[in-house]
């Protein structure tokens, strides 16, 4: 895998003092114990960086996000796994974004904003600070942000539309400020270090642009106009957004038992007692990647024994896990292959995303490029190539950057369903369609003549392998798009707020729309929770409630049959 030459976290030095709500006032800070009384900017975002990959690619990917995009399973049976709501898991969720993510980085702004001798490095915290606003607000909706970290009895809750015009604004206000010849720097830059290790400004600025486009292509169902505006400004000059792999997003996990990855402690120093818990691949992206002979699969999969899955299985060797083997009514499958059978029994993902120093995509530029096929396609606007370019590109630089061989890209490009403007070839093998459907035959990754926009379908697919392991933005994904199948769950958590669940006879539920407030803000600021709630569309504060940006669920057509 290709990836640019991080630092290491210098977190232990910070010491954050913080009450039980994001919305109350943080009292004290010691940065830096050798420097008590002054606020230290370099471990501040040091440490925003760190608690980023803690609130986002931790216990939030292991038991919730995993379960949403699909890629991969082992942590299938919990009330939240099964698209159930659990108070307390919620409010870690928020602690963890808010007290810990942005609070330094905003910290930063606040105290050092009128510090010219600060002027990029808080351009930079606040380029962040955005970054995981715009992340908060793709999993609740309706947030505290312009008066979040005010001290207040009760701090009002943001409107989603809101808060995105906001952060579009702030970004490009950023990226046009920022001061790339003469500018000051973070000496020990966690995100976009340059040679010597000091923050690259000119990366900043192409990631604060690319930012602001992957949010205006979120919004377009939501408001087109607003969208168009940001994408034909942004498009006017492409050499300011991500233009190769060098311009990756990548945040590092650190190097020692406090700061290292959150699943290697649990995936390779605790291994043998949570086999049944490891990360087997999901049904669901092979089935978007093994009948179209991905590449890229021996990147993110290991090989299954041919001795633990079906006889002739048409996938083999690769092997996912479904989201649950149970079954819906008028089914029957017998015997049930997946029955009984634990994680480790599957395909696994690699062990180098399970290293302990392994750097987490924030964004690349396989997703710029992607979003540009869209942009294209869908008449949001104009660019330098064509929308079949920008969708080429964007293939190739997710193949390059898990080191996949020219001759081995140029082969999947010519796949029919993968190369531009084709539909997928059910005469492969003698299974027809079969080929491309999941083990119950109710979802399928054929691209065909029924699909509304088979194009789109071909670029939304693209990008949802080219996110993997971004598990948070492949669930956006989903939700602002609507075109890709996935099999609904089967045996959900009807008790603790399942989502779109069918009846008591057939119960089952689609992919979680948002998530729900945490019990902590019912308690310690509900006034104002409670005018959120009736902001959200429905008035619900409900796991299928849908988001301002986001589309209507996808129902399955067999199941609604």
């Amino acid at each position: 895998m290709k990836l640019l030459k991080i630092c290491t976290f210098a977190v232990l030095g910070i010491i954050l003092v913080i009450a039980n709500s994001c919305t109350n006032d943080f009292e004290t800070i010691n940065a830096n114990p050798n420097e008590p009384d002054k606020i230290n900017a370099e471990y501040l975002f040091n440490s925003s960086a760190y608690y980023t990959l803690n609130a986002f690619c931790g216990s939030m990917k292991k038991v919730l996000l995993a379960n949403y995009c699909q890629y991969y399973g082992g942590a299938t049976g919990g009330q939240v796994e099964r698209y159930g709501n659990q108070g307390s898991t919620n409010d870690t969720y928020w602690k963890n974004v808010y007290n810990y993510a942005i609070f330094p980085s905003h910290l930063i702004e606040n105290k050092l904003g009128s510090d010219e001798a600060y002027h990029n490095r808080v351009i930079i915290a606040k380029i962040w600070e955005n970054y995981l606003f715009s992340q908060a607000v793709s999993i609740w909706g309706n947030i505290p942000k312009s008066q979040a970290f005010k001290a207040s009895e009760h701090v009002p809750y943001d409107k989603e539309s809101d808060i995105y015009y906001e952060i579009l604004a702030d970004l490009k206000n950023c990226a046009d400020n920022l001061n790339l010849k003469d500018g000051d720097v973070y000496a020990h830059d966690p995100i976009f270090p340059s040679n010597s290790m000091s923050s690259d400004l000119l990366k900043w600025k192409k990631f604060a642009n690319s930012l602001r486009l992957r949010l205006a292509v979120r919004i377009c169902n939501a408001d087109r106009s607003k969208a168009m505006e940001v994408i034909q400004e942004l498009m006017k000059d492409e050499n300011l957004l991500m233009t190769s792999n060098d311009d990756n997003c990548l945040v590092k996990w650190g190097d020692n038992a406090d700061t290292r990855n959150y699943f290697y402690d649990y995936l390779v120093v605790n291994r043998e007692s949570n086999l049944d818990k490891l990360h087997s691949a999901g049904e669901a992206i092979l089935m978007y990647m093994c009948p179209y002979f991905d590449p890229r699969l021996e990147k993110f999969f290991t090989q299954s024994s041919t001795t633990d899955m079906p006889d002739n299985f048409h996938w083999a060797p690769y092997w996912g896990q479904p989201k649950v083997y149970n079954l819906p009514n008028g089914v029957t499958i017998e015997p049930n292959p997946h029955s009984g059978t634990t994680a480790d029994k599957y395909s696994l993902i690699r062990d180098e995303f399970i290293s302990q120093s392994y750097a987490e995509v924030i964004m690349n530029y396989a997703e710029v490029s992607f979003l540009k096929s869209e942009i294209i396609h869908k008449g949001l606007g104009h660019g330098n190539a064509t929308a079949e370019q920008y969708y080429i590109n964007g293939i190739k630089a997710s193949m390059e950057q898990y080191g996949v061989t020219s001759d081995k890209v140029n082969a999947y490009l010519q796949t029919p369903g993968v190369k531009w403007n084709t539909l997928t070839d059910l005469n492969v093998t003698e299974e027809g369609e079969e080929f491309y459907k999941d083990f119950i035959g109710i979802v399928s990754s054929a691209i065909t003549a029924n699909d509304p926009d088979p194009i789109y379908r071909q670029i939304i697919m693209q990008q949802y392998i080219a996110m993997f392991y971004q598990s948070l933005d492949a669930w956006t994904l989903i939700r602002r798009t609507q075109v890709l199948e996935f099999t609904p769950h089967f045996n959900p958590e009807l008790g603790y707020g399942a989502v779109n669940a069918g009846t008591a006879e057939n119960p089952y539920s689609y992919i979680p729309q948002r998530l729900i407030y945490p019990d902590s803000e019912r308690i310690s600021n509900k006034t104002e929770l409670d005018k959120a709630i009736k902001n959200l569309k429905g008035g619900q504060d409900r796991m299928d409630t849908q988001l301002w940006f986001a589309l209507p669920t996808k129902r399955n057509p067999y199941l609604d049959n």
